[in-house]
């Protein structure tokens, strides 16, 4: 027997922490990295080194390390009993000062059947490059999506004034006296010219390093009105706004751009062509705490059944075949969770629809 832990002395020019075992879990020999790493870890040579048991150790333990000396009790008993030839598991082993992960590897000695050895593996170099890659994944994938989302937000946004400038070139082709075709080509070029200033607007706050700014909220309001005006009067749709802002209103303009417009373009998208008065009301108030935005209509409005639906994607109410793919209030959702904010929701079906959304002031 002293021969043979003779043999096993090599084991000390390992850097891994080295034990052997028997049938019974006792623990017969164990290297230098071993013994080393009990004492530089505050352990107890007496619960680790030899003559104790190895199993007992993983009985005794308690708190979340309880289920993973389970585990690898369970393991290493397969090796022993030669249910399997070997056993691994990877684990968590921090210190106080730094993260650390290991695999325990357990495997029967040759010539030895009796004998079993367990050796510690530190592996903290590669589950930090492993974690790293993860996390890098992880922000790309939450760039990629943010990249998505902002350029269906443009788009979106562009298409209701560019819906009223081919509006506007549709009725210049059949227009035959030149003083209001002239007027047409007026409204055309006053409406490009806004459409224009507002995608540079938004490129302007798109490059910009700070996501939270003071938001002049009479001008965004303003500045989209203009692009849709045509579109509105071709709809015959009259729209009312007030801007009250008792202190500055600070948040990300970008997505406050997004739910405005998306909240207006789905009121226009869903007027009631029976009624002989279309309506669009928005007022926005704010104080040091919070921005408050209503979008009131006196559209087609919204059955109470379809109430839970109509924030998801691709969905549209009552199955309208109305331009777009239902995505405007899943975005408007998409940018108050992004904001902190929140949405209520009064409509009465053939009456119309109020939104009313809650956006916390970044002051």
């Amino acid at each position: 027997m002293y021969k043979m832990f003779q043999n096993f002395e090599i084991l000390n020019s390992v850097s891994e922490s080295m034990a052997i075992i028997n049938r019974e879990g006792a623990i017969l020999f164990t290297n230098k990295t071993w013994n080393s790493f009990s004492t530089e870890n505050n352990g107890n040579a007496s619960c680790t080194g030899v003559n104790t048991n190895y199993f007992t150790v993983c009985d005794n333990a308690t708190g979340q390390e309880a289920e993973m000396a389970n585990t690898a009790k369970t393991g290493i008993l397969r090796v022993v009993e030669n249910a399997m030839n070997i056993f691994e598991m990877e684990y968590p082993c921090h210190s106080p000062n730094q993260n650390r992960w290991f695999i325990l590897r357990a495997n029967k000695i040759i010539n030895h059947p009796q004998l079993t050895l367990l050796a510690h593996i530190d592996i903290t170099n590669r589950k930090q490059a492993e974690l790293q890659v993860e996390n890098n994944y992880t922000q790309s994938v939450m760039i990629n999506d943010r990249l998505h989302t902002t350029l269906y937000k443009i788009v979106h946004d562009i298409q209701n004034p560019l819906s009223g400038i081919i509006g506007l070139v549709g009725l210049t082709k059949s227009e035959t006296d030149i003083q209001v075709l002239n007027e047409y080509l007026e409204l055309i070029e006053e409406g490009s010219h806004d459409l224009s200033e507002f995608v540079k607007d938004t490129l302007r706050h798109l490059s910009t390093s700070e996501n939270v700014e003071s938001v002049d909220v009479q001008n965004v309001v303003s500045q989209y009105l203009n692009s849709i005006k045509h579109l509105a009067l071709s709809k015959n749709i009259n729209i009312v706004h007030t801007v009250d802002q008792n202190s500055e209103f600070y948040s990300n303009e970008i997505e406050f751009r997004s739910i405005f417009s998306n909240l207006v373009s789905n009121a226009l998208k869903y007027s009631d062509d029976r009624k002989a008065e279309k309506t669009i009301q928005i007022h926005f108030s704010s104080d040091t705490d919070h921005g408050v935005l209503t979008v009131k209509d006196n559209g087609i409005g919204i059955k109470k059944e379809e109430l839970s639906k109509i924030m998801k994607r691709n969905y549209q109410v009552d199955g309208h075949s109305k331009d777009g793919v239902g995505l405007g209030l899943h975005m408007v959702e998409k940018s108050l969770f992004s904001l902190g904010g929140s949405i209520e929701i009064n409509s009465e079906f053939g009456v119309g629809t109020e939104f009313i959304v809650k956006i916390p002031n970044r002051l």
